[in-house]
């Protein structure tokens, strides 16, 4: 998550936009997550009336993060498989799997996230470096040593 130097760099309304996408982010996670539970939507829309404060947004995406990370480590196959009927904010009806939800989270996230990472782009600023193989390798350092390891071993292979 960027902070208020950053933001500071960006035009009012560039920054707005900048938090109000990634609120919305944060606010459908907690739509799926909250259906994932069986609980009510805990919001009224698919953004929040007031803006947050980069404060705000930060802890919300971390107790989303936090609940998905925790949930994701222990799921069973048959959780997984299980069928969630809803009713999207708009009206329409909704089903999914709790992997398609999982998915479907994942995907969201990535695209507003681009848009954000966009906004930071045209006004010259350093974007974030939060890709899926950046987390991976984040998490489980030892997987560039063994990606060395295997190269340096396949190159030593071939050149033999």
């Amino acid at each position: 998550m960027f902070g208020e130097h950053q933001i500071s760099k960006l035009s009012v309304s560039k920054a707005t936009f900048f938090v109000r996408i990634l609120n919305h982010t944060a606010v459908v996670d907690s739509f799926f997550i909250s259906r994932i539970l069986g609980e009510a939507d805990p919001f009224a829309a698919d953004n929040t009336e007031e803006t947050p404060t980069l404060i705000k947004l930060r802890q919300r995406m971390e107790t989303n993060d936090s609940w998905l990370v925790n949930f994701t480590q222990t799921v069973s196959a048959a959780e997984l498989a299980r069928v969630i009927s809803f009713q999207f904010i708009d009206g329409d009806f909704g089903q999914l799997t709790v992997e398609e939800i999982l998915l479907h989270l994942l995907t969201h996230g990535s695209n507003h996230r681009g848009m954000a990472s966009r906004v930071l782009a045209s006004n010259s600023l350093e974007r974030p470096k939060d890709t899926f193989t950046r987390y991976l390798h984040s998490a489980e350092p030892s997987r560039r040593q063994f990606a060395k390891e295997a190269i340096i071993s396949q190159t030593i292979t071939t050149n033999d």
